[in-house]
């Protein structure tokens, strides 16, 4: 597993652009031989023109900034070189795959098409898709066992380790499908929750895989996962 990867994520700070609208400054100045009252009473005018529009500027940035950060937190953004999102579904640069990851997280911003971190807003789960094709695709893969029990006594990290769920599917050309799911009660880690769903296609030499590690408590984080999970697809 590359769960130690997936904490290693730096989270990306997201940028907020404010655009600044220009104010022209209006002329109060009278000519003429006006009363030294009059031409007080002139320049106060002038400077209370001024306060009022400058406030009136102010006003309309502080909108637009609030806009612009709402805005940057509904998706993922920062990382032209790993693909693009719309509606809600990301899709890799070359369009060769999909995910939808949960509302709200954003991208590492050194993800690329090969290699795409989204991350909470908590900064404590991650979701890592990996892909690769060609002859590299091949050594990218973990090699499943064919049974709980045997992958169990592989990876055992104590007693509290329960595996959700656990379905691996071998092709006769050496292809494999998978996904697992484990829970952690005592992680000494933090890791609460591991899930990863995948294939490698030995004949088209491709291999992709979505994996979701948690460390939030409570299931609605679980469920965000899993339905990101479901959501890969490889064009």
């Amino acid at each position: 597993m590359r769960k130690n990867k997936l904490l290693a994520a730096v989270v990306v700070s997201m940028a907020v652009m404010m655009a600044a609208s220009a104010c022209g400054s209006k002329d109060n100045t009278k000519a003429g031989t006006e009363t030294e009252t009059s031409t007080e009473a002139g320049s106060q005018g002038t400077a209370k023109g001024s306060e009022e529009e400058t406030g009136t500027e102010v006003s309309g940035e502080e909108s637009e900034g609030e806009d612009a950060e709402a805005s940057a937190t509904e998706a993922p953004k920062g990382a032209p070189e790993a693909g693009s999102l719309d509606a809600g579904v990301f899709t890799s640069k070359s369009g060769k795959y999909q995910i939808t990851p949960p509302q709200g997280w954003i991208i590492n911003e050194e993800s690329d098409e090969n290699l795409a971190v989204f991350i909470s807003p908590n900064d404590s789960d991650f979701l890592e898709v990996t892909y690769v094709e060609g002859d590299d695709a091949g050594d990218a893969r973990e090699v499943y066992p064919d049974t709980m029990e045997e992958y169990k006594a592989q990876i055992s990290r104590g007693e509290d380790m329960e595996f959700v769920r656990y379905n691996v599917e071998n092709g006769s050309d050496g292809s494999q499908t998978f996904r697992y799911a484990i829970r952690y009660k005592t992680p000494d880690d933090g890791v609460r929750y591991y899930a990863i769903s995948g294939s490698y296609d030995a004949a088209a030499k491709k291999y992709i895989s979505a994996a979701g590690t948690i460390e939030s408590e409570g299931s609605d984080v679980e469920n965000q996962i899993e339905a990101a999970l479901d959501s890969l697809k490889l064009k």
